[in-house]
Parts: C-alpha cells; sequence; structure tokens
C-alpha cells in the first residue's frame, strides 16, 4: 500500500470515529447506571454505553465508512474507480424474465420448490445468456463500487455486511446477473461481479453459516468475505494493513493500546 494511501485511509477512520463521539457522549456512566441498572449485573458500563448507539454508528459504517475505504484501497492500484456508478444496457425479454426466474427460485424455500434450484454462478448466466426471443428493453443497476480497470476485468461490487437479510441478498444476486448479462451482451466477457461482505464475524469462509446469503449466492463465485474482498481491491495484504491503521487510530484518537 502506498504512503499516500496508508495516510487517506487513516485519515478516514479518524473522521469516522470523531463523527461518532459525540453520540457516545450524549450520556453519562452515571446516565447508563440509572437507565440500565440491571444490565450491569452482565455487561461493563461502557458496554451498555456503546450498545446505545451500536445500531446508528453500524448504519453509518455501512453508508459511509465501507464505501469511502473501498474506494481509497482500489485507488491505490486502479484509476478508473468510482462508487454508485449506474450501468445501462439492452437485454432481450427472454433474458430478463430469466434473470428474474432465477431470483425467485432462489427466493422460495427449498422445502416449496418441486425442482429446487440452488446457486450455481456458471448455470445461471449460462440460462440467461442462452435464452432468446422477445423485444429487447434497456434495465440499468448502480454498484455501490466500480473498478472499471481491475486487472480481472470491469469490477461491479454491492458492498454489504455479513448478515444480509433476504430481500437484500436477493436484489444483489438480481443487480450481479444484470450486470454480467448487460456486459456480456456488449462484448465484456471478461467482466466480474461480486457481493462483498465487508468482514466476516464467523472468522473463516468454511465457516460461514448466514443462512440467506448461502441461500441465494454462489459463495463461492459471488461473494468475497472479509479479507478476500479488500485484498482483492488492494492486493495481498491490504486487509492487515488496514488492521495496524486501526491499531494506530484507537491508540492516537480514543488512548487504546489493544
Amino acid at each position: 500500500m502506498r504512503s499516500e494511501t496508508r495516510a487517506g485511509i487513516y485519515r478516514i477512520f479518524v473522521e469516522s470515529v470523531e463523527a461518532q463521539l459525540p453520540k457516545m457522549n450524549q450520556r453519562t456512566l452515571e446516565d447508563i447506571r440509572r437507565a440500565y441498572p440491571f444490565h450491569r449485573l452482565f455487561f461493563p458500563d461502557e458496554a451498555i454505553l456503546a450498545a446505545r448507539v451500536e445500531r446508528s454508528i453500524v448504519t453509518s459504517m455501512g453508508s459511509q465508512l465501507y464505501p469511502a475505504l473501498a474506494e481509497a484501497v482500489s485507488r491505490d492500484r486502479y484509476e478508473n474507480v468510482s462508487l454508485e456508478r449506474t450501468i445501462e444496457g439492452a437485454l432481450n425479454d427472454a433474458a430478463i424474465n430469466m434473470v428474474e426466474q432465477i431470483v425467485t427460485e432462489l427466493r422460495t424455500p427449498p422445502r416449496r420448490r418441486a425442482n429446487p434450484r440452488v446457486p450455481d454462478h456458471e448455470t445461471e448466466l449460462a440460462d440467461i445468456l442462452s435464452s432468446r426471443g422477445g423485444g429487447s428493453s434497456t434495465r440499468a443497476v448502480t454498484a455501490d463500487l466500480f473498478v472499471e480497470d481491475h486487472h480481472d476485468g470491469p469490477l461491479f461490487i454491492e458492498l454489504k455486511t455479513p448478515l444480509p437479510n433476504l430481500d437484500i441478498a436477493a436484489e444483489s444476486k438480481r443487480k450481479l446477473l444484470y450486470y454480467l448479462a448487460m456486459m456480456h451482451r456488449q462484448g465484456t466477457t471478461n467482466a466480474k461481479a461480486f457481493m462483498g461482505l465487508t468482514y466476516n464475524p464467523f472468522l473463516t469462509r468454511q465457516s460461514y453459516g448466514h443462512s440467506f446469503t448461502k441461500q441465494i449466492m454462489d459463495m463461492n463465485l459471488q461473494v468475497l468475505i472479509g479479507e478476500e474482498l479488500w485484498d482483492y481491491l488492494g492486493g495481498p495484504g491490504t486487509y492487515e494493513e488496514m488492521m495496524e491503521i486501526i491499531d494506530e487510530v484507537r491508540k492516537d484518537i480514543l488512548g487504546h493500546t489493544n
């Protein structure tokens, strides 16, 4: 990682922390002791205070912190990087119907399917690209992160936290399939698209067990998890370097050393 990239990521973390500190300071520890007297049997006062503002902080991380980090990390290696990039293209009606059919079938609980479809990236794309007939319609999908000059091909990323609900997982799947179908129709057969999960509370890919993601996505070919995501964007070692920067910020801003 270049020194200027590292400095930029440091600033992103610092600005994120400083934006959230006022929320942490809205209530004193004495307020917490009075408001949540029984919680103190099980949790430190500081943990109760953090829990009070966790939802707000997590929401801000999803909408601001992760996209900013993904853009900064990608720009360390690539030039044509953008957030909220909309991709448009024409598809025949049969291909559009196939995308919707695939998503609908995967959303249906397996016990209610006569012939259950399982997530299979290569089969899904083949089914879509082989669908012929009907007129032609324009579709548009917006990438959370788009890296046009990624070395593996134009890269479309849906940035998500690791426990998406069924609707979010299904919509991400729909966007990935539309994007790849449109790029193939335009002759760009090396385009790539992934749901990028920003961290992994299950620690390893093998242990990842969130049911909705696994129900909808081909885990091997459509999902990057935690460290995989950041290293795919910034190169090997990017994730570990980001963890080092987090430790620096914790020490410099919060006074924490572990």
